[in-house]
């Protein structure tokens, strides 16, 4: 009887589901949410989520894997997860998100300008630029967040997979 083995694709899914889902409860029952919990929350789950993988694929396929084998499909499974995480971070960031208050620019303005590099013209067009673009920081953020964790996480699940060679 041939394995039936569940892709990379449904785990990826999956596991960015899991992380979206946190994050909107987190929306929920904190406002603003900390971006450290928000991080480090994104970092559990992708790292718990990798390591499942890991060992579930090494299961489905009968245990005979080398390292290689196993280490791959994590880390091709978290290159799916930082994609589809990366894709959920500009969606939310550009439309659901709300944009940076007044508060949060004149608090950029002043920092620009307690920097002693620009005028307060030049401070608000920086801060101004920078409220236009904070997207870019926090899309790679989260490429970044999600790729260390599932590096490791596949590298453990890896290493902790019986072998049958």
């Amino acid at each position: 009887m041939e394995r039936k083995i569940t892709s990379r694709v449904t785990k990826g899914v999956i596991i960015t589901g899991l992380i979206i889902l946190a994050d909107i409860l987190l929306q929920k029952m904190y406002h603003p949410v900390p971006d450290g919990i928000r991080y480090l929350l994104r970092l559990v789950i992708v790292f718990a989520g990798i390591l499942v993988a890991c060992i579930l694929y090494s299961k489905q396929s009968g245990g005979g894997l080398a390292f290689g084998d196993v280490f791959s499909h994590g880390f091709k499974t978290t290159a799916l997860v930082a994609f589809f995480l990366a894709l959920y971070t500009f969606i939310a960031i550009k439309w659901i998100y709300p944009p940076l208050s007044t508060a949060d620019m004149n608090a950029a303005v002043k920092a620009i300008e307690l920097q002693g590099n620009a005028l307060h013209e030049e401070a608000v067009q920086l801060a101004t630029q920078a409220a236009k673009n904070r997207w870019i920081i926090y899309v790679s953020l989260s490429i970044f967040a999600s790729m260390v964790p599932g590096l490791i996480a596949s590298l453990l699940g890896a290493a902790l997979t019986k072998k049958n060679r």
